[in-house]
């Protein structure tokens, strides 16, 4: 639709006689300049700012997206990347512009504000989403994905394995990370649904109500359940839900050991645990669960928690 200049921005609309009700044509971003297509995705400073750090982060060079798609286009396709990685970073282009639809439609329609970081995160979140459909052969680091990505390996399935400290579920098996972390100004919790493959199936990551890192693990764990059951889960698979804390796991197992003052919690908890199918809860070992803590910190910083599965 970029390439065929048949996005729906509020210019677009506008020209084609439709009344915008209680909505300015403006854009989202500065709030200055006409919503046009060109001004949203590629020139507003807000976005040329975003795009800077999306080149940074691929380490192709200071380059500058400033015109139209057919510029960008060219821009994306003349990077100095070869093979694999070539082929990985035309991928990710399509799930960051598609990233930067949603926040501005967010932005909009329910009047949501994101910041520069809320976006780079899911930005990164969906090309590594989208890379993993595309590449079915292919292991990726998935903690270096997220700082560096000239450091980060992308091995097939066929080769000599990277390392990592994730566990695979067992076969039939999937796997619901979790965790929850507190700082002194705010917490927020995260969760990566993945198959016995490595596959990520779902993800969320926000802030949560909660007065500490354990209280927060306890939050993570609850969003899971909901998120599996809005997913609307139905299979075979069954699902482990496997968590940092050494603590909150000791009050999943044992019930004497569960502090009086949040039985509520764990009332509701075990009310929403009857509402899917078999859970096995587990402790995550040391390192394994690297892309939640990333997801997790992310969601500290967050206005509202983000959903997302396939």
């Amino acid at each position: 639709m970029l390439a065929i200049d048949r996005v729906s921005t509020k210019d677009f609309l506008v020209k084609r006689g439709v009344h915008l009700q209680n909505i300015m044509n403006v854009c989202p971003w500065c709030e200055r300049e006409q919503e046009r297509v060109d001004h949203l995705f590629f020139k507003c400073n807000f976005i040329v700012g975003f795009w800077r750090r999306v080149f940074n982060w691929w380490e192709v060079g200071r380059k500058m997206v400033s015109g139209n798609f057919e510029e960008f286009y060219s821009l994306c396709f003349n990077v100095k990347l070869h093979g694999t990685r070539k082929s990985l970073w035309l991928i990710a282009m399509a799930p960051t512009c598609w990233s930067v639809w949603l926040a501005r439609n967010e932005m909009v329609f329910e009047r949501k504000v994101l910041s520069m970081d809320t976006l780079i995160f899911h930005s990164k979140m969906r090309a590594l989403l989208w890379v993993r459909v595309a590449f079915d052969e292919c292991m990726v680091q998935e903690r270096l994905w997220w700082l560096s990505l000239s450091k980060c390996r992308f091995d097939s399935l066929n080769s000599k394995p990277v390392t990592i400290s994730w566990r695979y579920p067992p076969h039939g098996w999937l796997k619901f990370n979790v965790s929850g972390m507190a700082t002194e100004e705010a917490t927020g919790c995260g969760g990566v649904l993945r198959d016995e493959e490595g596959t990520v199936k779902a993800l969320f990551s926000g802030p949560c109500d909660a007065i500490d890192a354990y209280l927060a693990e306890l939050g993570a764990i609850i969003t899971t359940l909901d998120v599996i059951i809005e997913i609307g889960w139905r299979g075979p698979s069954l699902i482990i839900v496997e968590i940092e804390s050494q603590v909150a796991y000791n009050w999943l197992l044992n019930k004497d050991r569960r502090p009086w003052s949040q039985q509520t919690i764990f009332t509701d908890m075990e009310r929403t645990q009857a509402c899917v199918d078999e859970v096995a809860f587990s402790k995550a070992k040391q390192h394994g669960n690297e892309m939640v803590d990333t997801s997790t910190t992310t969601g500290i910083n967050c206005r509202v928690m983000f959903k997302a599965w396939r």
